[in-house]
This record gives C-alpha cells, sequence and structure tokens, in this order.
C-alpha cells in the first residue's frame, strides 16, 4: 500500500507464543522475527527498503522485548541496521492468547526498470505451516540470500506467497498461462515459506550461487 510517498506493509500472529492457551507455542523472539519477515518481503515485493517499524503487542509488557529481538533478527541476517521500532502495548487488559501486528514504513529504491516477461521465475522454499515451521526450519527460503540477490538486481521481483498459497499468486501473476511446478499448489505458505523469484534471464547462473537448497524454475506457457 502506497502512504504518500511511503510504502507501507503489514502483517500479524495471533494466538501463536509462550502463553498457556496458544494454539500453536513457539518462543515469542520467533514469532515477531516470522512476522518481521513477511513485513520485510513484502518491502522488496514493491521494489522499496524499510525506514520505520510499528509494532503493535496484545501479549503484555513482557513481550515487548523479546519482539523487538525478533523484528532486529530479520535485519541482521540482511546484513541492514534495523530501523527505529515505534509502537504501543496492550498492558491495561491482560490476554489470554499471544498477538502481535508489524507495520514497516519504507522508501521506494531507484532500481533498473525490467519487464515481467523477460524474467525467469522459480520458486525458492518449501509451502510449510504451524508446527511445520518448527520442524524443518532449513527449508523455508532464507532471507539473506533473497536480500543479497535482488540488491544485486540479480533477483529482480520479489513476490512472497502467504495462506492462499502458490496456486493463487500463479494466478494473480500470470493470468490464464499455464505454470507447471512440482510443489503443492494448494497449500497454505504461511509466514512466506515460499517465495516467487523474478531473475534476470541472463543472471540465472548467478542466482543458482545464491539459492543452494529448494530452487525450482518455472515453465510457464500460453494456455
Amino acid at each position: 500500500m502506497k502512504v504518500g510517498a511511503f510504502i507501507a506493509t503489514m502483517d500479524n500472529a495471533a494466538a501463536i507464543g509462550e502463553k498457556s492457551q496458544d494454539i500453536v507455542f513457539a518462543p515469542d523472539q520467533l514469532t515477531a522475527y516470522m512476522t518481521a519477515r513477511v513485513t520485510f518481503l513484502e518491502q522488496l515485493a514493491a521494489q522499496a527498503l524499510p525506514i520505520q517499524i510499528l509494532l503493535a503487542n496484545f501479549s503484555g509488557d513482557a513481550a515487548w522485548s523479546r519482539y523487538e529481538k525478533g523484528i532486529q533478527q530479520v535485519f541482521e541476517e540482511a546484513g541492514l541496521t534495523c530501523p527505529a521500532i515505534a509502537g504501543s502495548t496492550e498492558s491495561n487488559m491482560p490476554t489470554l492468547q499471544s498477538s502481535l501486528a508489524i507495520t514497516m514504513l519504507g522508501e521506494v529504491q531507484s532500481r533498473r526498470v525490467f519487464d515481467q516477461k523477460q524474467l525467469s521465475w522459480f520458486t525458492y522454499g518449501l509451502p510449510l505451516v504451524g508446527e511445520e515451521l518448527l520442524a524443518q526450519p532449513e527449508d523455508i527460503a532464507q532471507l539473506q540470500p533473497i536480500f543479497q540477490a535482488w540488491q544485486a538486481e540479480i533477483v529482480q521481483q520479489v513476490w512472497p506467497v502467504g495462506s492462499k498459497g502458490l496456486q493463487g499468486e500463479f494466478a494473480r501473476l500470470f493470468g490464464e498461462q499455464q505454470v507447471e511446478c512440482s510443489l503443492d499448489r494448494t497449500k497454505s505458505a504461511g509466514p512466506c515459506t515460499v517465495i516467487l523469484l523474478g531473475i534476470d534471464s541472463e543472471k540465472v547462473h548467478q542466482a543458482q550461487k545464491f539459492f543452494l537448497r529448494n530452487f525450482e524454475k518455472l515453465c510457464i506457457t500460453a494456455p
């Protein structure tokens, strides 16, 4: 979403955390990391980089520092300085389940203009959700190579895949074109555990040096 001169992206998580009635038990830092990671990837999708972060914390005062560390971890992995984090905590009413929302405001970066139809498209990572995130961390699309290849303009377009799965994103990106993919198209990708990458066709060999696992070329044909 464009807000004035800025790009605003947001993601949230509920009933995932350290409270006894959470549906999925996970460290608060990890929950914030995965939530911030989605929000950061959406900034890259808009060709922007964050300059301000807003945190809405519904899990109580004690969770703030753990959430803050999870957000900072995203930027450490990318090799960036974490922008200032502001926001608020629900401290008047104790909640039975964990909940947070993260909003990032970013500035659009000056990048080479590309024709989407001339890009080679790949999946990176596997669609995972819930407990699978804890069991298969090595199959989650890794943030560092994504950002490094995007910064080097080897990756021209980052396209996060969420709860609607690959099929929903194929329809948005490729319309009625036929897409061949070995992954489960209908499964939720949770917090963008798999993403679509539009890569400069002349730099595919360079991209393969960044993405060493779960990196698959899509075959796209006219209907």
